[in-house]
Formats: structure tokens, C-alpha cells, sequence
């Protein structure tokens, strides 16, 4: 395992990198985590993949894990301009690729990090080869109201003190302690255990996502040069981030519509939101490998 830092091209803020190498590596599994948790919980299928023959990288987004520069700046994004964190993950793409010329990348995203992953499809998508969606959030009418309201309230709240309030509203209607991430109790029980995971977004962090929401769903800016690119979309049954079947087959039918033709999808029956972390995991291992090596031309 590699640990690097790079300088964001955006602000300067450093961001954590960990990088698995391999012997004759046939490309390059990029990861984007999700909200409130950091990259060594991806170590595992990393390592799993590392051992099929793919590079893997991963680094914290910021506001997360090592991509901070104080432990009191969890869930602050240092910025309100949410394309910072979409750039970080280009960066990251352009770094991987420089070190290792002529390998196809494939990225691999979870929950928020989908939504960052989706954002940079509306730049970026000729850099990478297949991409997979995890848990993604489905669309939210309310998103653009969020906004407002985050900006609107952001003069009552400490700048680095996580909001409440947001997060009550982004949570709504979820299980209660942390019951909807996962069915293994024992993923749960780690989570909370985790001081580096389920930390309150500030209201910044809150801006930052409900920003990131919004421009997911806004086809006006989007630049489809990769139509052929291979999507695949996965995610828990029962979990409450994608808001059932019906919506999940909507974001399907929403990145088809936007010039997408290869978008697959699969629910997995009574698994809820870290299918990477339920008991069942290497069904989803299996299944996201050999999706990633047998998307050829």
C-alpha cells in the first residue's frame, strides 16, 4: 500500500491518496467513498480486486479521512463551490494515469460519491472506461430548495460545527441509529465505532451535497463525448438512499435519456445501503469484477 498526498489544483488543500499495486496489471479500479466514512473501509475489495490483477486507488474527499487539515474539519468542504470535490476526483484520475500510461480506468462510486462520480461524467467522461454506480441517490425535487435553505440559515450555525437541523432533514424518514446502512449489525456496530465515519456535515458540507444533488440532474450542461461508456448500477433493495425501485429504474432511464446506451442495472433483494459491507458482500465482489473485466469494445 502507497500513501501519498497531492495539492488540490482548486484551493491547495492536500489530499490523502492510497494507492494497491500489482504486477502486470490489466488497468485501474479508481474509487469515489461516500458521505461521512473514508477509503481504508474500501481496503478490503481493493485488496480483492488487487488480487485479480487491477490497480486501485482511492483518496479521501475532502472534508474526510486524511484530506483535511484539522481533525475538527470533518464534513467541512472548505469551499461552497461544489465542483472543487468533482475536480479532486479528476485530479486524482489524471495523477493515476500519468503514473501508470496506457491503463484503462474504471471508477467505482458509492452513494455521495456518486453523485461526485456523475458530476464528473458531465466533464470527464472520455478519461475513464467503465463506471459503476453504488447506492446512488435517485432524484430529489427538493434539492434546489435545500440549497437555499442551507445559505439562508448558514449565519446561525458555527462554521465547522456539524448542522443538525440539515442533517435531520437529509435523513428523514431513514432508520434510527444507522439501522439503514447495513442489515450485518456487526458493519453497523463498526461504523459507529469509526470517529473517522457518521460525523454532521456543516452547512457548508450540506451546500456542497445538495449542490452536488442538483447538478447530477441538470442535463443542460452535460457533455456526452463517451456514449458507449458501460455504466453499471447496483444497490441494496432496501436501501432507503435510492427510494425504491421505481426511482432507481428513473436514474437508469435518466442517464440513457442524457446519451448514455450501455446502462445496466441490479438490485440485490433484503440488502440495504453498504451492500460492500453486508455478510453477502462477495456476490457484489464478484459481480462488479466481472463486469469490469468483461466490459471490452
Amino acid at each position: 500500500m502507497i500513501i501519498k498526498k497531492i495539492t488540490s489544483k482548486q484551493d491547495g488543500l492536500k489530499l490523502e491518496i492510497a494507492i494497491m499495486e500489482c504486477k502486470n496489471p490489466k488497468g485501474i479500479v479508481q474509487f469515489s467513498h461516500g458521505m461521512a466514512e473514508h477509503k481504508e473501509r474500501y481496503f478490503d475489495f481493493m485488496q480483492y480486486l488487487n488480487e485479480r490483477g487491477y490497480i486501485c486507488v482511492i483518496h479521501d474527499h475532502r472534508g474526510h479521512g486524511g484530506s483535511v487539515k484539522s481533525k475538527n474539519d470533518y464534513g467541512y468542504f472548505y469551499t461552497e463551490n461544489a465542483d472543487y470535490i468533482v475536480d479532486d476526483l479528476f485530479q486524482v484520475t489524471e495523477y493515476i494515469r500519468d503514473i501508470y500510461p496506457g491503463l484503462e480506468v474504471t471508477l467505482f462510486s458509492h452513494s455521495m460519491g456518486t453523485l461526485v462520480a456523475r458530476c464528473y461524467l458531465k466533464k470527464y467522461d472520455e478519461y475513464i472506461r467503465r463506471l459503476i454506480l453504488c447506492g446512488p441517490p435517485t432524484e430529489n425535487s427538493t434539492a434546489s430548495f435545500a440549497v437555499g435553505l442551507a445559505k439562508i440559515i448558514k449565519p446561525f450555525f458555527k462554521e465547522k460545527k456539524g448542522n443538525g437541523l440539515l442533517n435531520k432533514m437529509a435523513f428523514a424518514g431513514y432508520e434510527s441509529n444507522n439501522r439503514w446502512l447495513s442489515k450485518n449489525l456487526e458493519n453497523v456496530d463498526q461504523y459507529e465505532a469509526d470517529e473517522l465515519c457518521g460525523f454532521l456535515f456543516t452547512t457548508n458540507g450540506f451546500i456542497n451535497l445538495f449542490q452536488l444533488m442538483v447538478k447530477a440532474f441538470d442535463k443542460k450542461d452535460w457533455k456526452v463525448t463517451n456514449g458507449e461508456l458501460p455504466i453499471l448500477m447496483i444497490a441494496g433493495q432496501e436501501d432507503p438512499v435510492i427510494q425504491g425501485k421505481d426511482k432507481f429504474e428513473q436514474l437508469k432511464q435518466f442517464l440513457m435519456g442524457v446519451g448514455y446506451k450501455n446502462v445496466s442495472s441490479k438490485l440485490y433483494p433484503t440488502l440495504k445501503h453498504e451492500i460492500l459491507n453486508e455478510k453477502e458482500n462477495q456476490r457484489i465482489y464478484e459481480d462488479v469484477y466481472e463486469f469490469i473485466n468483461s466490459a471490452k469494445d
